[in-house]
């Protein structure tokens, strides 16, 4: 643990680069105990974007990332209800997904999505993974996965139709410029698919430090949807649509991670063992935060902008 202290490094903002945080407050990895002391949560003072300082540094993610990370592991019903959610996704978003669009997913894990996709009756989809195990997966699948990221795989520009970002802008140290190289693989008119955390939601203000959008030190930031129309814009991108999602897992780890926080072990137990029913409970909830717009967790498309439009 002494090992990791040595890894976190403050940082500027991601997205204009000042170095003018205001503290919002501090934050523990709850869920799986990386840290070894609370990082702050800030709010830059030029741009308004929240992001976590310290952070770890460049090359030292794997040591923040346990070997029961969840994007890695899914089993039993949790991976049949993924399953079943991606599905949806992909009917829900097959006009921007149908062949012969290439679609690119950004962080794509085992390829999960991916696999859905093709499935689907698309087969010219491909996918980049930081981490090899997980990469590793995907190949055996037969997908066309790299093993690398944005900033060290040589993408040829203005070559995909659609790009997918499935929870992984939040883990990126500099989103500004990851956006930024989103837009330069997109063909105009193109469309980038993110799902995200949404930091102006109320399960954000209910849960506080032990909500799951926060996940520290593996989401380096947080947006909301204002940050992140701007953000979008000034890379040429304009948000067309955002979906705020419904179902209660949010809620349901909220109040495990709540327990846990609090120290209340019998409690966070026993809302482990009826995390799905707790799911259930939770969704009317999850419901009347999406129907107020102010779920904690976003769909958004983006489209390129074609020149002389």
């Amino acid at each position: 643990m002494s090992d990791r202290s040595h890894q976190l490094v403050e940082v500027s903002c991601g997205l204009c680069g000042a170095d003018a945080p205001q503290p919002l407050g501090w934050l523990e990895d709850t869920r799986y105990g990386t840290l070894p002391h609370p990082v702050q949560l800030v709010a830059c003072r030029v741009c308004g974007f929240r992001y976590l300082t310290p952070q770890p540094q460049p090359g030292s993610e794997a040591l923040f990332y346990p070997a029961g990370y969840d994007p890695y592991r899914r089993t039993g019903w949790t991976a049949a209800a993924r399953r079943l959610l991606l599905r949806r996704e992909v009917r829900l978003l097959w006009p921007y997904l149908a062949p012969p669009r290439r679609v690119l997913e950004i962080g794509c894990a085992t390829g999960e999505l991916l696999l859905i996709i093709r499935a689907a009756g698309n087969p010219f989809v491909s996918g980049i993974e930081p981490d090899p195990a997980a990469a590793q997966i995907a190949l055996r699948y037969g997908l066309d996965v790299q093993v690398g990221t944005l900033e060290t795989l040589p993408l040829p520009s203005a070559s995909f139709d659609t790009v997918l970002l499935q929870h992984v802008l939040e883990h990126l140290p500099e989103p500004g410029r990851a956006l930024a190289r989103v837009a330069a693989l997109l063909r105009p008119g193109g469309t980038l698919v993110l799902w995200l955390p949404n930091g102006d939601s109320w399960a954000a203000r209910c849960f506080g430090s032990a909500w799951m959008g926060y996940d520290p030190p593996r989401h380096r930031s947080v947006f909301t949807p204002a940050t992140l129309r701007r953000a979008c814009a000034q890379v040429g991108l304009e948000i067309v649509a955002v979906h705020h999602e419904w179902h209660g897992l949010e809620w349901a780890w909220g109040l495990r991670l709540l327990a846990r926080a609090k120290g209340w072990r019998r409690t966070e137990h026993v809302l482990a063992r009826l995390h799905f029913a707790a799911i259930v409970a939770t969704t009317p909830i999850a419901i009347a935060a999406a129907l107020a717009r102010r779920s904690g967790r976003l769909r958004v498309l983006a489209r390129k902008r074609v020149p002389g439009s």
